[in-house]
């Protein structure tokens, strides 16, 4: 960058009516902000490809060279990244659905899930009782007739 010969910095001064020392700081000035610019977007594209290969890892999928002059970082490889995470959202949505699904009961959630279980617990208890007292019940009555 900034390879500017004395030769560039006078044709530009004489189109531009501007002295060849104000043009030279222009130019210079142009490619310094360009610098930076480009710095910072490598920095960010530095960043996506850390959370990506971070993401990839997190769901089992590898990054690696998957075809003819393919590299890591290659947008279609990296593809795979965001395909594995959609089919990883809708596999939980699913799952989601179907407990969502159950009745409250059966999923023994939220507050009270302890004292909750423990009515069933009561529940299948009674019922037992309640069996067990309306057998006791019949044969007496087998008994009697």
């Amino acid at each position: 960058m900034g390879g500017y010969t004395p030769e560039s910095v006078r044709r530009a001064s004489i189109v531009h009516s501007f002295p060849a020392a104000a043009v030279a700081d222009m130019l210079n000035a142009a490619d310094e902000e360009h610098i930076k610019r480009l710095n910072k977007e490598n920095e960010i594209g530095g960043e996506a490809r850390r959370v990506v290969g971070d993401v990839a890892v997190a769901m089992g999928v590898v990054l690696g060279d998957t075809g003819p002059r393919m590299s890591v970082w290659d947008p279609a490889n990296m593809q795979r990244v965001v395909a594995a995470a959609k089919a990883l959202k809708k596999e939980r949505d699913g799952y989601k659905a179907a407990y969502e699904f159950k009745p409250a009961s059966m999923r023994l959630e939220g507050p009270g899930a302890e004292m909750l279980a423990a009515r069933l617990d009561d529940i299948d208890e009674l019922r037992a009782t309640i069996v067990s007292q309306a057998r006791e019940i019949a044969r007496l009555k087998g008994e009697s007739a």
